[in-house]
């Protein structure tokens, strides 16, 4: 066997082909409208702004980082951060947002977890953040599910609006919350809801 034989199919071989990644984007934009119509929205109407978000990726979106080339696209790591500024929000920085949310262990070690769902809920509130968002849904279930229950390992008040990425972007795209199911969660969103409309109307 052949060593690209061995190889998983979904490896990374060759950054080289970037270039046909960026050709395929291209054509995307010009073939689905609906893209660019989409961005060019919200860099003329920016409707988050002023709502400051905490960006939480979680360990796993951002490994292996060896097959992510971080180290020739640095800026990959900023993702999130990119896409809040799009849509006219104001990313927050604060520690943790890198690290695991605590979910992978919740099952074996339940005030580990917690613990670790806790600090980064607490770090993102210190920083002002009026919510944090994920793209991990492992991650918006431990830090929005289980924050009531972190809050009593932190021991402090915690409350902190956590936002599954399709949802930030559906409020930027003026979908009513209802609609994203914003009104499941556990940690009550309504602040969040109340700013949107308020910027809205602005």
């Amino acid at each position: 066997m052949t060593d690209t034989a061995a190889r998983p199919a979904h490896d990374l071989t060759d950054l080289a082909l970037a270039s046909e990644g960026v050709r395929r984007i291209e054509w995307a934009e010009r073939e689905m409208p609906v893209l660019r119509l989409i961005r060019d929205r919200f860099e003329r109407d920016r409707p988050l702004e002023g709502l400051r978000v905490a960006p939480f990726y979680g360990c796993y979106i951002v490994r292996p980082t060896s097959r992510l080339g971080y180290d020739r696209f640095p800026e990959r790591d900023r993702y999130l951060e990119q896409l809040i500024e799009v849509l006219g929000g104001t990313p927050i920085d604060y520690a943790g947002k890198h690290r695991c949310c605590g979910f992978p262990v919740i099952t074996m070690a339940k005030e580990t977890s917690l613990r670790q769902a806790g600090r980064h809920l607490a770090d993102a509130i210190d920083a002002e953040a009026d919510c944090m968002v994920t793209p991990c849904p492992l991650c918006h279930l431990n830090l929005d599910l289980q924050q009531p229950d972190a809050a009593k390992y932190v021991e402090r008040d915690l409350g902190l609006p956590v936002l599954h990425l399709p949802q930030l972007v559906g409020l930027a795209l003026g979908l009513e919350p209802r609609e994203l199911g914003m009104n499941k969660h556990v940690v009550g969103t309504r602040e969040v809801q109340r700013k949107v409309s308020e910027l809205a109307a602005a």
